[in-house]
């Protein structure tokens, strides 16, 4: 169980590093949009992190639940802002991705 806990982390970290890579590539272009690539690590990153809490409380690991719900929220509207932005090829939603994201990332390291 642990192993599985370690693989859910290291794809948890693939879908965020692919997030963060992307955005940071487009933002190298005119009309940055967000892609399928944003969907699609969105949905690793909630499907990661759902199988990290379950295999921490499966080997009773302590679990912040509050820190995990606002993650989950911040994973969904991911997600849901990036099929936006697939669909409209806007900017605006790439760069509320990108501010998610990096919300994401202190809601992660700070709390």
């Amino acid at each position: 169980m642990e192993i599985l806990r370690y693989v859910f982390l290291v794809f948890h970290l693939f879908g965020f590093a692919a997030i963060l890579g992307g955005i940071f590539y487009q933002l190298r272009g005119k009309d940055p949009v967000a892609g399928g690539y944003v969907v699609t690590s969105a949905v690793v990153q909630l499907v990661t992190g759902v199988g990290l809490i379950w295999t921490r409380h499966a080997l009773d690991l302590p679990v912040s639940d509050p820190k995990m719900g606002v993650k989950l929220a911040l994973d969904v509207l991911v997600a849901a802002v990036a099929l936006v932005g697939m669909r409209n090829r806007k900017p605006w939603p790439f760069f509320t991705v990108a501010v998610l994201t990096a919300a994401e990332v202190v809601v992660a390291v700070v709390w």
